[in-house]
C-alpha cells in the first residue's frame, strides 16, 4: 500500500504543496476516527509527516510508543485528554502537545458531544504508516 501511495502522490520537490484532495483518508480506531496523510515520504518528505486525525467523540487510541519518531499535535478543534509518560494531561482547542520519542502514551476524546479535529507531525516519519491499513474513504 504504501508503494502505491508514494507512486500516486509523489509530487515534484518544486511544488512543495501537496493538494489536500489528493491526499488518502482512512478510517481509525474502529471506524471512530480518520486520518488524512498529507505529508510523508510518499509525498517526498522523508524526514517529517503529517496528518490530520478527526475523532469521535468517546474515542480513544490506546497506549503506545514511537521508538524512533518525535509527535506533535495541534489541536483545532474540542478537547482531548492524554497520558503522557504517566501524567494526565488535557488540551483544548488551539494548545499543542509534545511527545517526545520513546514516551509511552494514549489519548481519549473528553466528552461526549464534540469531535476533536487535531494537526499531527511526526519528526522521524513512519509512525502515521498504521493509518494506511484503514479503509480508504472515498
Amino acid at each position: 500500500m504504501f508503494a502505491l501511495l508514494t507512486l500516486l502522490f509523489a509530487s515534484t520537490p518544486a511544488e512543495h504543496v501537496i493538494p489536500g484532495e489528493r491526499a488518502p483518508k482512512f478510517l481509525i480506531l474502529d471506524e471512530r476516527g480518520m486520518a488524512q496523510l498529507l505529508v510523508n515520504a510518499a509525498t517526498g518528505a522523508g524526514d517529517v509527516a503529517l496528518s490530520v486525525l478527526t475523532l469521535a467523540p468517546g474515542a480513544v487510541v490506546a497506549e503506545h510508543v514511537h521508538e524512533t519518531s518525535s509527535e506533535t499535535l495541534y489541536v483545532e478543534r474540542g478537547e482531548v485528554e492524554m497520558t503522557i509518560a504517566g501524567k494526565l494531561v488535557r488540551a483544548k482547542a488551539g494548545d499543542a502537545i509534545y511527545i517526545p520519542k520513546g514516551t509511552l502514551h494514549s489519548a481519549r476524546v473528553a466528552g461526549t458531544v464534540e469531535s476533536v479535529r487535531v494537526v499531527q507531525v511526526y519528526v522521524g516519519p513512519g509512525p502515521e504508516q498504521r493509518f494506511s491499513k484503514g479503509k480508504v474513504v472515498k
